[in-house]
């Protein structure tokens, strides 16, 4: 049975704000696939950001392309990572060259970046086509991604999430993969995105695609009842409002998330994500139980201040004989790690 459709407006975090978000949803224009005017005044971490990427399960291959823009500063960081297994730091990934700064792209539907990330938008808001060849790692990438639905707009505008099908080749320190399954771009645009300290608890941002008919998408904190491993602090998160957005998208309707009931079990650092049951109340007035494990993850400093777990995960959605694919990005600033971390037996 549905729980009753109650959206939490009593919790902000970062960008995610209170105010709105019973409306779930607005609209991406075309334009802003490109880097928007930069206000007069705006703040030095005025942000733009752009994600793709993509995987192959049947062989433990996850695959980030994240640039963070700073355009009141002209300068970009980010880059690509290749990953399989389970790597302790990101440097041991099978390929990675991440940078802290490089400079802004003219036009980021067109460019290449300082590492050598070819994107091209083949069309505004469905279709995008991106290169990478570095010979003396033996390594490159061909890869297309094309929407199987319309950009998901956060309620307060600026941040899209959409799934997409993916395509293409893998050449990976000489070995060669087809590319044939889903993944989840993310964009952002016109807003200050802070690298301050914040005293809150782990937070999962969650995707997981299962063909072309059924993807979905959360932002969510552990439930508290669950007793994590936080206990009982950061009063506020975790309680009966720990989502702060999401959609399900299923058979060619977006439904907004009114309630998230999430369960995350972590591996021996105590820290990774390693297995997830959630339950998704979305809209429509279904309750979708997903539960899913872990088949490779790598940490990443994705900003100093805060560190990051990412992690392809094997996805099963109760009703559905498929499974699907997706990523954690499981994201943890300092109080909660070392509370963690002390809570964690060492060996």
């Amino acid at each position: 049975m549905a729980k009753e459709m109650k959206v939490s407006s009593d919790i902000g975090y970062q960008n995610y704000s209170a105010e709105g978000r019973e409306n779930h949803f607005s609209v991406m224009r075309p334009e802003e696939e490109w880097i928007q005017p930069v206000p007069e005044g705006a703040h030095y971490e005025w942000t733009e950001t752009s994600m793709f990427g993509f995987n192959i399960p049947e062989h433990g291959i996850d695959c980030i392309i994240y640039y963070w823009h700073h355009p009141a500063l002209s300068v970009t960081y980010g880059g690509l990572i290749i990953w399989r297994g389970q790597n302790g730091n990101q440097v041991a990934c099978d390929y990675s060259d991440y940078r802290s700064v490089m400079p802004l792209p003219d036009d980021i539907t067109n460019c290449t970046y300082a590492n050598g990330v070819t994107v091209r938008m083949i069309k505004p808001l469905e279709e995008f086509h991106i290169t990478f060849d570095d010979p003396p790692y033996e390594t490159s990438l061909d890869l297309h991604l094309k929407a199987i639905m319309p950009p998901a707009c956060r309620y307060n505008g600026g941040h899209i999430t959409q799934a997409m099908k993916t395509s293409g080749e893998l050449v990976l320190s000489g070995e060669r993969f087809k590319i044939d399954g889903y993944h989840t771009r993310d964009r952002s645009w016109n807003e200050a995105r802070s690298e301050v300290i914040r005293k809150t608890p782990p937070l999962n941002w969650t995707v997981g695609v299962f063909d072309d008919d059924f993807a979905f998408h959360h932002c969510s904190f552990d439930s508290r009842r669950y007793h994590p491993e936080w206990g009982d602090n950061f009063s506020g998160n975790g309680d009966d409002n720990n989502c702060l957005w999401g959609y399900i998208y299923e058979n060619g309707e977006t439904h907004g998330v009114a309630h998230v009931d999430q369960q995350t079990t972590r591996g021996p650092d105590g820290i990774a994500p390693m297995a997830v049951r959630t339950v998704i109340t979305a809209t429509n007035g279904r309750d979708y139980v997903i539960t899913g494990k872990a088949i490779s993850s790598t940490p990443v400093m994705a900003w100093p201040n805060m560190a990051a777990h990412f992690v392809l995960f094997e996805w099963e959605c109760e009703g559905r004989k498929a499974k699907g694919h997706g990523d954690i990005q499981m994201v943890i600033y300092r109080d909660a790690y070392r509370m963690m971390d002390k809570a964690t037996p060492k060996q």
